[in-house]
C-alpha cells in the first residue's frame, strides 16, 4: 500500500502544534479582553421616564407644568432642563418659589434652590405625579423643551454646570 517515510510523517505533528499555539493566542487574546475591560468607563444607563405637559395661567403668560408620569424616581441633582428659549425652573405660579422668565437661562438644574430651599419643590427624588414648572422668556407657544440626566451631580444653581461626558436626553417635547 502506501509507505511514508520518516520525513513525511514529521509534517503533521508541526501542523498540530502550528493549529494548537494559534489556539492558544485567540483564547488569551479574547480573555484577556474581558478581564482587562475597566467597568467604571461603562456609564450607568440612563433612567427611563415618561412625562406629560400643560400649561398653567402665570398672570399675562403661561408657564409650562412638566409632570413625571412615569418610570424610575430620576435623583433632581442629576437633572437639568434647556430649551429652544431661556427658561426658568421653579415652583408653581404664585408660590413663593414660582418660575421667573426674569431669571431664564439656556440650562436650569432642577436642584436649583432660591434663599437656601430647592426651588422646585419636589424633593432629592423627582417621582412619579410630581410637578415641576418651566417659564419660557416670552410666549411659552412653540417652545422645545428638553429634560437631560447626566451621570454626575449637577453643579451650581443658575443655570449649573455639567461635568463629565456622558448626558442623556431622557425626555423631549413641544408646546
Amino acid at each position: 500500500m502506501f509507505r511514508c517515510s520518516a520525513e513525511d510523517r514529521s509534517v503533521a505533528p508541526v501542523i498540530a502544534v502550528t493549529l494548537l499555539v494559534a489556539l492558544v493566542v485567540v483564547l488569551a487574546t479574547t480573555v484577556s479582553g474581558f478581564v482587562l475591560t475597566n467597568e467604571t468607563d461603562v456609564p450607568p444607563p440612563a433612567p427611563q421616564i415618561s412625562v406629560s405637559h400643560t400649561t398653567v395661567p402665570d398672570g399675562d403668560e403661561r408657564t409650562v407644568a412638566v409632570t413625571l408620569d412615569a418610570g424610575d424616581a430620576v435623583a433632581t441633582d442629576q437633572l437639568y432642563v434647556a430649551g429652544s428659549k431661556p427658561l426658568d425652573i421653579g415652583g408653581p405660579p404664585g408660590s413663593a418659589t414660582a418660575a421667573d422668565d426674569g431669571d431664564a437661562s439656556a440650562r436650569e438644574n432642577f436642584a436649583e434652590t432660591a434663599a437656601g430651599d430647592p426651588q422646585v419643590s419636589i424633593g432629592a427624588q423627582w417621582e412619579a405625579s410630581e410637578t415641576v414648572y418651566l417659564d419660557p422668556k416670552g410666549s411659552a407657544d412653540g417652545v422645545t423643551i428638553e429634560i437631560y440626566w447626566n451621570t454626575e451631580p449637577v453643579q451650581g444653581d443658575d443655570p449649573g454646570t455639567v461635568t463629565g461626558d456622558d448626558a442623556y436626553l431622557i425626555a423631549e417635547f413641544r408646546v
